[in-house]
């Protein structure tokens, strides 16, 4: 039997806009590029390289997990960002490749000097033989399965890809220099949004990861001044909506909430779900993907039971809203069980169909 991804884009959309009367809760799990080799026996490498083979193992994985989403995890301007920018600057022999988890760049080898920062040259994505290669995978995706794609969109995490740990001493010591890096960043980010359009078509949405957003990183201020001000004018230009992802474990939800524009937000902390009550109270239009499902707690470290009870726990605070999705955030770790991995959608069957109904019977 086909999967029906039709059915799926339904259900997030519906989601998305505030329909409570839906099927059942979506189902967004965060799939890397190591879960997808581990599913599909493919190595990343062998991923990368064949725009076909990466489709059709990210759709059958995404399928195997019985996901509400599909898409290909490399299309995100973190490591393959990072590539782009060394590729370009002739530092590629600060990449190193690994077989069943994504390429990593030395962090700071790229922009460590002030002149690296000041030479640093923007890439052309459609000169990048891995970015024509991961939106020819993207573009098979949706072709096969109808559901929309694009890249994820992030500006800190490339800055720290770049420069490392030498940006958090530049707030304080040379930001002009950091805003330089921040300004070349945004630039290349356009790029690849354009690039992406010209292939895919204008997205409904884009995720943006805003990992300056976390208090054990930078202040609200300073997270505001380095990221937040390119999201609010990146919103300007390209005119759609936006999602945050944040993965960290001291976000600032609330706080950009009231600053910036967001559908949706998506995270795993605070843990207590009391927070994630009164959030969703005080933003009820913002889409919560995620709550306090954590992979690197009862997924991790528990049975399929205890991520049961976890699942379940969000869907009855959550999901009545009508703006709730299930997705463990982050990744889904390699040393992670298939049972308690599979415990997740189990348990959105048996919880997620009308749990308007199942919270008025407890």
């Amino acid at each position: 039997m086909s999967y029906d991804w039709n059915a799926s884009i339904t259900r997030v959309l519906k989601t998305l806009s505030g329909v409570r009367k839906i099927d059942k809760v979506p189902y967004v799990p965060m799939v890397g590029e190591d879960t997808i080799a581990r599913i599909s026996g493919k190595t990343t490498k062998e991923l990368l390289n064949s725009p076909e083979l990466y489709a059709k193992s990210a759709i059958m994985s995404y399928e195997f997990l019985q996901s509400d989403i599909v898409g290909i995890p490399t299309a995100y301007t973190g490591p393959a960002e990072a590539l782009a920018f060394a590729e370009v600057n002739g530092k590629t022999e600060m990449i190193n490749w690994y077989d069943y988890k994504i390429f990593m760049i030395q962090q700071g080898a790229v922009c460590k000097t002030k002149s690296d920062v000041e030479n640093l040259k923007i890439p052309e994505h459609r000169k990048s033989d891995l970015w024509k290669k991961l939106f020819e995978s993207l573009k098979i995706v949706q072709e096969k399965t109808k559901f929309p794609q694009n890249c994820i969109l992030g500006l800190w995490c490339v800055v720290q890809e770049l420069r490392g740990i030498q940006a958090y001493r530049d707030m304080r010591r040379d930001s002009d220099l950091l805003m330089k890096l921040c300004e070349k960043i945004y630039d290349s980010l356009l790029d690849v949004y354009y690039y992406a359009v010209d292939l895919l078509g204008k997205p409904g949405f884009i995720t943006f990861a805003g990992y300056s957003f976390n208090r054990h990183m930078m202040s609200f201020k300073d997270a505001m001044k380095y990221e937040g001000d390119f999201i609010k004018r990146m919103q300007k230009e390209i005119k759609i909506p936006f999602i945050l992802h944040n993965c960290g474990t001291a976000p600032y939800f609330e706080e950009v909430c009231k600053e910036i524009n967001f559908i949706g937000i998506n995270g795993s902390h605070p843990l207590d779900i009391n927070y994630w009550i009164e959030f969703q109270k005080k933003f009820p239009k913002v889409t919560i993907f995620g709550a306090n499902i954590d992979v690197s707690r009862e997924i991790l470290n528990g049975t399929p039971q205890d991520v049961e009870e976890k699942v379940k726990e969000n869907i009855l605070n959550l999901a009545p809203s009508g703006r709730y999705i299930c997705s463990p955030v982050c990744s889904i770790p390699w040393g992670v069980s298939l049972p308690n991995v599979m415990a997740v959608p189990k348990a959105i069957e048996k919880y997620g169909k009308d749990p308007f109904k199942l919270r008025k019977n407890q």
